[in-house]
């Protein structure tokens, strides 16, 4: 017999007062701000209840899984971007200038050096597998901090992310899923981590996005300046193919969407209704990066954090998705169990409970300091990137060291003219030098800090070549974001001996001409009218400062043409004033100086026309025009074999390198397919590694066994190197005619 109507009230009714029993006795009612956070405002009233949130009990399989894959991330990235690969490049040389954040800082042994290397790279195996975990990481990081603060001038954003998240590690409890130790150990095996260590994961994780996206409110940056000709890759064609020009890319998809991403993705991730757009969008945002820029293991670190952001216990989910022959061989996918890192809520010990735990459970010091670390780490992390008020002397046109700051790509750096001239103080005697000979990355031409390193370090190699107290005067030209090209240093100070702080801000530091922005669309629009044969540069000077230059004798159509200010152009002895308008043609291959003698900045351009090129292609097109021939020839290069050209006359020698190396190209282009691309890829990470661990092999067996060291070895090959180099050069009229061997041509 159905039920009455009154009898179905009732029975809502009971089941409602259960309900609501069942959640004064165990369970408490979810609120809304519970529900969409996590957490409650409660949750921050006193310091027993943030601990009590803190150190909340978390599945451990989502911090596993995360261990797991950063520290594979971490063992390729030893041998590719913190480069044992490429150690004996960077460290043979004991002349190298380096540039360590502390001048105590310096570099050992070639051969120790790789013992460095490769301890490393045995702490980042044994952070992935699990294996002595908390030694592994704490290995991982000394040796991955010291090799990172030995040289600024290689630091980016992401290293010192890389760093950061290395040293939560030590402190977290990342062994408790899927890790060797916790095989042999039953007491960590599959229990609980406190909260602690996945909120600071996800803070960080934020912080670099949000703070990035604050750094792109930078006006260059939402003016479209900073990342110019992206768009140009072949990576924004779907773009094209929806009817948007280059312009239209750089502006809204590069600058106004990257803007957006970073300031949005943080909080997409965080709640769960938007975490899907938020993976989805970083997803695209960090692919197309690994395939835009050869930034190591980035992309694919940050792809990996977004899951720190899912369910902690997310891979049980889905492992338990497998047929179940293959997950019921699969360890630990039960629910966690409890763990005395972490704090339960009273709970009743009847049908249903998922946690007994006693109501006398009291804190321990444990998770007093998770909780403090947190808050102390974070607070750091939130102010660090706007601390440049405090270290003025590294701050340059742009605010502090890069790295730390989280302004990706909010600043693009053109350098067209460096030069570093040496004064010996006791003969006067002056003379030039190569900038870059002792220095192998050219960023220290723009940080005060690193300018000031180098020429310590050029100054004690000049004394060591006889050169007594010497000065050295810097002159470094270049353009950022698009603007003039200007000096950065005074060119009139001694390097050696000026005065530089960490606090104090840099006096022999050249403004940036901020006046001059506005040009910038204006130097757009110049160029986009030139005739594609010609190029051209921005120049913008100082009042009473000259610029000392040379036109290359292979420019033989160049002039230069004021666009503000007033100038005096010097050839010889020969002096030309210039105004707003004026115009005058250079000579090619000799010195002339231009003087500012304006009371404002001066403003001019260089036209100029590689002359010898235009010739060339002259020459080429003419060529294959006498002879019937086409680029687009698939036969092109068996053709011009069987012209029997006279290769003993210069100029047929020069159009034939050029046509046989262009269609090399071409034809290169057109047989090599995408397989071949990934095979030559896999090849050249295989030879990577192999190479890696044969120059570790003779560092140890240097330092073990008395064998020749790492540097020795190297002059060995770089001797042999070249005894076969002079047995393989002979005459260039040897060459033979076309009947020879194809491939010598």
């Amino acid at each position: 017999m159905a039920p009455s109507i009154s009898e179905g009230r009732n029975r809502r009714k009971d089941n409602k007062g259960k309900r609501s029993r069942e959640r004064e006795e165990g369970e408490p009612e979810v609120g809304r701000m519970k529900a969409l956070c996590g957490f409650e405002p409660t949750d921050f009233s006193s310091w027993p209840r943030f601990r009590a949130l803190m150190n909340q009990p978390r599945d451990p399989a989502g911090l596993g899984m995360w261990r797991i894959l950063f520290g594979f991330l971490m063992m390729c990235d030893v041998f590719q971007e913190r480069g044992m690969a490429y150690v004996d490049h960077r460290f043979a040389d004991p002349s190298t200038c380096f540039f360590p954040l502390f001048d105590f800082i310096r570099p050992l042994s070639i051969d120790w050096i790789y013992v460095v290397y490769l301890a490393m790279l045995l702490g980042a195996a044994g952070m992935c597998l699990g294996v002595f975990y908390r030694g592994s990481c704490l290995l991982y990081a000394v040796t991955y901090w010291y090799i990172f603060l030995l040289d600024k001038s290689i630091w980016n954003n992401h290293s010192y992310l890389f760093g950061l998240v290395a040293l939560m590690m030590i402190l977290m409890d990342a062994n408790r899923f899927w890790s060797v130790d916790s095989i042999f150990d039953d007491s960590i095996r599959n229990r609980d981590v406190p909260l602690w260590n996945y909120a600071l994961l996800k803070t960080q994780v934020f912080l670099v996005y949000f703070i990035a996206g604050l750094k792109k409110l930078d006006l260059d940056w939402v003016q479209g300046f900073s990342m110019e000709n992206l768009s140009n890759s072949w990576v924004f064609d779907p773009f094209r193919f929806l009817g948007l020009s280059n312009a239209k890319i750089d502006f809204f998809i590069v600058h106004l969407g990257g803007l957006i991403l970073d300031s949005t993705a943080g909080f997409l991730l965080f709640f769960d209704v938007t975490r899907p757009i938020g993976a989805f969008s970083v997803t695209s945002f960090h692919t197309m990066n690994s395939m835009l820029f050869h930034i190591g293991m980035f992309p694919y670190v940050m792809l990996v954090t977004t899951l720190i952001f899912f369910y902690p216990d997310w891979p049980k989910k889905l492992l338990q998705r497998f047929p179940r022959a293959i997950a019921a061989r699969l360890p630990s996918l039960t629910p966690s169990l409890p763990s005395e890192h972490c704090l339960y809520q009273t709970r009743p010990t009847g049908k249903g409970a998922t946690r007994s735990h006693d109501a006398s459970q009291k804190s321990s010091p444990y998770h007093n300091m998770g909780a403090l670390f947190f808050i102390c780490y974070i607070i750091i992390q939130a102010v660090l990137p706007y601390s440049h008020f405090l270290t003025q002397g590294c701050n340059n046109w742009t605010n502090g060291l890069y790295g730390y700051s989280w302004d990706m790509m909010v600043h693009s750096w053109n350098v067209q003219h460096t030069k570093l001239k040496y004064v010996n103080n006791e003969t006067g005697e002056e003379g030039f030098l190569s900038p870059d000979f002792w220095a192998q990355s050219k960023r220290w031409k723009t940080h005060a800090d690193m300018v000031k390193q180098y020429t310590s370090c050029v100054s004690g190699h000049l004394e060591e070549m006889g050169i007594e107290k010497p000065a050295l005067y810097l002159d470094v030209w270049l353009s950022m974001n698009s603007r003039f090209q200007q000096r950065m240093w005074d060119p009139h100070v001694d390097i050696v001996t000026a005065d530089w702080s960490p606090f104090i801000a840099t006096p022999w530091m050249m403004p940036l001409l901020t006046d001059l922005s506005d040009w910038r669309e204006k130097l757009a629009q110049i160029e986009t009218q030139l005739d594609l044969s010609i190029d051209v540069t921005f120049v913008a000077d100082f009042p009473g400062l000259y610029l000392e230059n040379f036109v290359d004798p292979h420019l033989g159509n160049t002039s230069l043409q004021v666009m503000n200010g007033d100038i005096v152009v010097q050839i010889g002895d020969t002096n030309t004033s210039l105004s707003v308008g004026d115009k005058m043609k250079l000579p090619a291959g000799e010195f002339h100086v231009v003087h500012t003698v304006s009371d404002t900045p001066s403003c001019y351009m260089y036209l100029y026309v590689n002359t010898t090129r235009e010739a060339l292609q002259r020459n080429v097109t003419e060529f294959l025009d006498r002879h019937n021939l086409t680029w687009n020839d698939t036969e092109l290069t068996d053709k011009i074999y069987d012209l029997n050209l006279n290769l003993s006359d210069p100029e047929i020698r020069v159009i034939m390198q050029h046509v046989m190396a262009s269609a090399s190209r071409t034809i290169a282009h057109r047989e090599v397919t995408a397989w071949h691309h990934i095979q030559a890829s896999v090849q050249d990470k295989v030879a990577m590694v192999k190479g890696s661990f044969m120059r570790t092999w003779q560092a140890l067996n240097h330092i073990v066994g008395g064998g020749k060291s790492v540097a020795a070895l190297i002059l060995d090959e770089m001797a042999a190197d070249e005894e076969g180099e002079q047995e393989e050069v002979g005459d260039v009229s040897d060459i033979p005619p076309s009947d020879g061997p194809r491939d010598e041509l």
